[in-house]
């Protein structure tokens, strides 16, 4: 009975590192395939909040294939679940930038341009929400990545959720 008790000891000790490390964001994004005809919703993917470090996160991206000039809506839900207490001077950023290849790891060069950002920078309370939903297309054929992205959050990690998109000739 007692060598039982020393190994729930040992692994609830192994175990303390990974509980420790708080998570202090939810993100909820989505890329939307605006119908041309009626403007309802049309296909869609979805991605959810993974972490940096490592560079690129832990999680594959999704991909969204479409035409050039066809509009798009990117939706996200940022919620803030650090319980213990406001994080000061945070930014939420979110951007479409060009892509050399779908699946990179490293972030996009925003030297290039992009097609769409925007950020609010404030003071994040617990259970605080912020989101967006703006509608775009893009016009040239490549490769491309819609993130949103935590910065300046005090933290050993920053939270993203990442999805690309494929943009072919349009016929």
């Amino acid at each position: 009975m007692m060598r039982y008790s020393c190994l729930a000891a040992c692994l609830a000790l192994a175990a303390l590192p990974f509980s420790a490390r708080a998570e202090h964001a939810r993100i909820d994004l989505k890329l939307i395939h605006i119908d041309s005809n009626t403007g309802a919703d049309g296909d869609s993917v979805s991605a959810a909040a993974d972490q940096e470090p490592p560079q690129g996160g832990f999680n594959e991206r999704p991909i969204l294939k479409v035409k050039a000039g066809e509009p798009l809506a990117l939706q996200f839900v940022f919620t803030n679940t650090y319980p213990h207490g406001v994080i000061k001077d945070a930014t939420v950023r979110y951007y479409v930038a060009p892509e050399e290849k779908p699946g990179r790891k490293s972030k996009a060069d925003l030297k290039n341009g992009t097609v769409t950002d925007g950020q609010f920078t404030l003071n994040l309370k617990p259970k605080c929400r912020v989101g967006a939903r703006a509608v775009f297309s893009i016009k040239e054929p490549g490769f491309y990545v819609l993130r949103v992205e935590t910065v300046n959050t005090d933290s050993d990690h920053e939270h993203f959720a990442a999805i690309d998109i494929e943009v072919e000739k349009a016929p």
